[in-house]
């Protein structure tokens, strides 16, 4: 068995969150489908952190494993050819040990909040700003 490292980016507006939930569609699910679709083994895939709905992400790393040997090179175009939400693509895929655990591993997290101060509203930061508008 092989665990990979992955590094994820995604527009969360349209899910749920990272993890799987009964009222939507989450990151996790969406890799995990695609991971299925080529591979046809059940994993589960390991994120860094969990993230709300509608939180978007710039370059989360995840992890799962593979019974299967299959060529690293083939594994991170058959993941983003079989993502059927284009709001998620996978950046990077690395081999890495069997004790490696994302969440466990993770040295450092940054978080990003963009609020805006304007009266005009939002054209292109609809979905990754708080729009605050201050009452004269």
């Amino acid at each position: 068995m092989q665990r990979y490292k992955i590094k994820i980016e995604y527009e969360g507006t349209p899910f749920v969150g990272w993890q799987f939930q009964k009222n939507g569609q989450s990151i996790q699910e969406v890799i995990q489908k695609a991971i299925f679709k080529f591979s046809k083994e059940k994993v589960t895939v390991i994120g860094a952190g969990r993230t709300d709905s509608g939180v978007h992400a710039l370059g989360q790393t995840a992890h799962f494993d593979l019974k299967k040997k299959i060529s690293k090179k083939k594994i991170l175009p058959a993941i983003n050819q079989n993502i059927e939400n284009n709001s998620v693509t996978v950046l990077k895929i690395n081999k890495t040990n069997k004790k490696f655990h994302a969440r466990h591993d993770a040295k450092k997290r940054i978080y990003r909040y963009l609020i805006v101060n304007r009266q005009s509203p939002l054209a292109l930061q609809k979905k990754q700003s708080l729009a605050y508008t201050k009452k004269t």
